[in-house]
């Protein structure tokens, strides 16, 4: 059996930051993670978040458009640029829809708002009929119901239009219902 290759790249990554830069990148994925999900999680879940979140982008190709709501992502967990280097590198030709389910529990809202993110990502240049059938092979791998999955890719189409046109009153507006979604389980 291949290793994990999301599980192997974050763990590499790891080993490669020092301590003071790991701990700077650690307040911030909290911070973020609080706002984002309204809940702490750890910075090897957040950064395979971003892993998933280009794999679910990736299934038609990732776009410009994919690429800087990447960056913009890791921008503000103020990675450092090795690690943002080492995260645009990844190659997610070998990663399957069953890897995703050994970084999170399935069924969880964990697992809910790591779909979402990954979501989000693949929706900001229009999620294509590729993205939408990874979307559900990973939800379906997450033990997610398909009327869930059909939440997810919904809010995350409302939510990537709102980031595109900037409009900031409308993503606060829909912030509670990310987190309503998230605890559907």
């Amino acid at each position: 059996m291949n290793p994990n290759p999301i599980l192997a790249s974050v763990q590499a990554l790891l080993n490669d930051l020092d301590d003071e830069t790991y701990r700077a990148v650690e307040l911030s994925v909290r911070d973020h993670a609080v706002h984002g999900l309204g809940a702490d999680i750890d910075v090897e879940t957040e950064l395979h978040l971003i892993l998933l979140s280009k794999y679910m982008a990736a299934a038609d190709g990732v776009s410009g458009a994919e690429v800087t709501g990447l960056k913009r992502l890791m921008d503000r967990h103020g990675l450092p640029e090795v690690a943002q280097r080492h995260l645009l590198e990844f190659d997610v030709s070998t990663v399957r829809p069953e890897d995703v389910a050994e970084i999170v529990q399935p069924r969880s809202s964990l697992a809910v708002y790591m779909l979402s993110g990954g979501t989000l990502l693949a929706a900001l240049d229009g999620l294509s009929g590729a993205e939408r059938l990874r979307v559900r092979a990973v939800g379906e791998h997450l033990g997610l119901s398909p009327e869930l999955i059909d939440v997810v890719l919904a809010e995350a189409c409302l939510t990537a239009a709102a980031l595109l046109k900037g409009d900031e009153a409308m993503i606060q507006l829909i912030r509670p219902l990310r987190h309503a979604i998230y605890r559907l389980l």
